[in-house]
């Protein structure tokens, strides 16, 4: 392995603030003042310092499925990595991957399914907004994908298929525990990806950070140029450039764009260990792609009593990353959920089944800055199975890694409302407001069901929710192919077909830099399509011909 780097969590914190700077700062779409056709045109004759056939940028599931399949088809490869560490966000995912329409995995566990059941589905909880033709690319590829995981990569699946939302049959595969990779998650995945690009001889480079689109007089994406150790160079792709650099969720300025409440109020699925800033998606936008899906932004997770997502300590590519953080409430029949002012906001049951869109716009509705809290009592943290003595003593540096600013405990009501920082009046008569919904079983406020204590028996116990963008469903227009189209294709009145679009020759993308591959809603799993179009694009980039 060529990663010696293990880093401690708040050095690689520090290392990664310094490394990204540069990129949240350039967050709005389209603001360069040079025409598109005009910015990034270069000389091809002019010096290199660096070239290759396929210049992959992005080590996730996308850019390595690439590297992978181009180096096996004869290309040269190399994959630039900004971070400090290979992976991205593929290395941090819990690894359901959604592949039906009756694989050979399926097959073994008795399940039946087929390419139309698949297909149907995945377009239904989209709200019926993914590119037919993107999607049928990828249910038409899926299966082949498993095998090529199985038999090629020496992944092995669990039996046991899970049924994930959207879908009518089990159909959501994760890897069984094997020693020829980490843990049993994404990075389980990701490492028999990684291990298969590493045995082909694929150059990856880390601290390299993609800041422009090269092209040659005609539009030809020709190269890029990259910052690493404090300088720009210059690396030509005589092939193909291949954007497997990931989404824009925690580029705030993006999220802007085009939902004004999804501001600094908001973390990132992620961080601090990956910033998913974008900035290459603008440089492709700024040369003339287009985008699709931009409107429904990303979809939500989140946490109570931690500020983290996850913990990933030692931050190292055999260390699968912990999800185990903050305190699990897995039933909100007995929580009370307050916001700033101390009052309620919300039936709190809303907060419990995936996808919580009646929770989510709840609190994004709120006046910012939003803070909200899950309040219960002795018998209601005893329900829920927390284990107090870590409320009272939280610690960012051991499991569940709380914040002690996002917790707290307290004798009374009016001592908790002081520790979170609401008012004690408007939170004592809440309480008692809830309490007296729990005797009467109606809740006259917001109707919620199953109340059956009262927040009555001190200690009394409250935990910070921290709310985070987790995952985008737009980027940029992508052919089934996974060449990058031009945004002037979207102008005209007549629509033209995906594949017949106009492309920027040599530049492919794919994974979740690229819009359309399910529309509104993702629902758990995307990353098997991250696989099958990053795979797409290493097969097709690879098979380019090669620039003078």
């Amino acid at each position: 392995m060529n990663q010696s780097t293990k880093l401690s969590r708040r050095n690689f914190i520090q290392g990664i603030g310094l490394v990204s700077a540069g990129a949240v700062a350039s967050g709005l779409i389209g603001c360069s003042n040079a025409p598109a056709e005009e910015k990034n045109q270069t000389e091809p004759e002019a010096s290199w310092d660096k070239e290759t056939d396929v210049l992959i940028v992005g080590s996730g599931y996308a850019g390595l499925c690439a590297a992978v399949e181009a180096a096996q088809a004869g290309a040269e490869v190399v994959v630039l990595e900004k971070n400090t560490v290979l992976g991205g966000n593929s290395i941090l995912c819990a690894g359901n991957a959604q592949f039906g329409g009756g694989n050979v995995v399926q097959e073994a566990a008795g399940i039946e399914d087929t390419p139309q059941r698949f297909y149907d589905d995945i377009l239904a909880y989209g709200k019926h907004r993914a590119h037919p033709a993107l999607l049928q690319t990828f249910i038409d590829h899926s299966n082949e994908c498993v095998n090529w995981l199985q038999d090629d990569l020496g992944v092995v699946f669990k039996k046991q298929i899970t049924q994930n939302e959207g879908h009518s049959v089990p159909c959501s595969l994760t890897p069984d525990k094997s020693d020829a990779y980490p843990g049993s998650g994404g990075i389980s995945y990701w490492y028999a990806i990684y291990s298969k690009a590493d045995e082909l001889g694929v150059e990856m480079l880390l601290e390299h950070q993609a800041v422009k689109i090269l092209q040659s007089d005609d539009g030809t994406v020709i190269g890029l140029e990259v910052e690493t150790e404090g300088s720009t160079k210059r690396f030509k792709a005589r092939k193909a450039v291949v954007m497997g650099s990931g989404g824009w969720k925690s580029n705030e300025a993006m999220r802007l764009n085009y939902d004004p409440r999804l501001n600094s109020d908001l973390s990132a699925g992620g961080l601090p260990y990956v910033q998913t800033t974008g900035e290459l998606t603008n440089e492709a936008v700024n040369i003339g792609a287009g985008l699709r899906d931009m409107s429904f932004v990303c979809e939500f997770r989140f946490k109570w009593g931690t500020r983290f997502y996850q913990v990933w300590d030692p931050v190292d590519i055999e260390n699968p990353p912990s999800t185990g953080v903050g305190m699990n409430i897995n039933d909100f029949s007995n929580v009370v959920l307050v916001k700033s002012d101390g009052t309620r906001f919300v039936d709190e049951n809303a907060a419990l089944v995936y996808p919580q869109e009646p929770f989510y716009e709840s609190y994004l509705n709120q006046e910012s800055p939003r803070s909200t809290w899950a309040i219960v009592d002795t018998a209601g943290a005893e329900s829920l199975k927390w284990d107090v003595e870590k409320l009272k003593d939280p610690s960012e540096d051991k499991a569940p890694y709380l914040s002690p600013d996002y917790v707290a405990v307290a004798d009374t009501l009016d001592e908790l409302a002081s520790k979170i920082k609401v008012p004690s009046d408007a939170l004592v008569a809440e309480i008692d407001r809830y309490n007296s919904f729990v005797d009467s079983g109606v809740d006259e406020d917001f109707a919620k069901e199953g109340m059956s204590m009262p927040v009555a028996t001190p200690p009394f116990y409250a935990v910070k929710m921290q709310f985070f963008a987790h995952d985008q469903m737009g980027g940029l227009v992508a052919n089934t192919k996974a060449q990058v189209c031009k945004r002037s294709e979207h102008n005209g009145p007549d629509p033209i077909d995906l594949d017949s679009q106009e492309i920027i020759p040599h530049l492919y993308a794919a994974g979740e830099c690229v819009g359309g591959y399910v529309g509104a809603d993702r629902g758990h799993g995307k990353i098997s399509m991250y696989m099958v179009f990053g795979r797409i694009a290493g097969q097709n980039a690879a098979a380019e011909k090669a620039l003078e």
